[in-house]
């Protein structure tokens, strides 16, 4: 039984020197980068750093914000210039001549704009506007003109934005 205890003592033994020489070693890394990380003159103050970080962080914030507001009015200003556009090219005569004719529809976002329509002919050339209200018009319009319609709006489309 003693033999066992002396056995067992020695084992012990070497896993505490085993165990120290790993924590020396441990220490001295540790030591060693703690020297590089704020050696010399030209060691960092982190805390520094840190509070120099988060004023810079608030400051995007503020920035972003603003932005954000500006981003908002524009796009509420933008909503009534032209953004959609639709030409249609026609022959409006059955006597040749070619599609010289067109009808050409300028609208905001909120289908309100003007339709021009040029009808030309070999001897005369007529244009013609129509005002349209939020997608009415209070005259008739003419086929060339609903297609001009129709392809103004089915290219627009509204830019989205990622948002986190």
């Amino acid at each position: 039984m003693q033999g066992n205890i002396q056995n067992l003592s020695l084992i012990l033994s070497i896993l505490a020197v085993l165990l120290g020489a790993y924590c020396f070693w441990q220490i001295r890394s540790l030591s060693k980068l703690r020297s590089i990380f704020f050696g010399g003159s030209k060691g960092i103050d982190l805390e520094e750093v840190i509070y120099s970080l988060g004023s810079e962080i608030k400051d995007s914030r503020q920035h972003l914000d603003l932005l954000q507001t500006t981003l908002s009015q524009l796009k509420s200003d933008f909503g009534f210039a032209v953004q959609k556009v639709g030409l249609i090219r026609f022959n409006p005569f059955n006597d040749g001549g070619g599609n010289f004719s067109f009808a050409l529809a300028l609208l905001d976002a909120h289908n309100t704009g003007v339709i021009i329509t040029s009808m030309y002919g070999r001897e005369q050339n007529r244009v013609y506007t129509k005002k349209i209200v939020e997608g009415e018009c209070e005259n008739q319009l003419t086929d060339e003109e609903i297609q001009a319609i129709e392809l103004a709006n089915s290219k627009f489309q509204e830019p989205k934005l990622k948002q986190k």
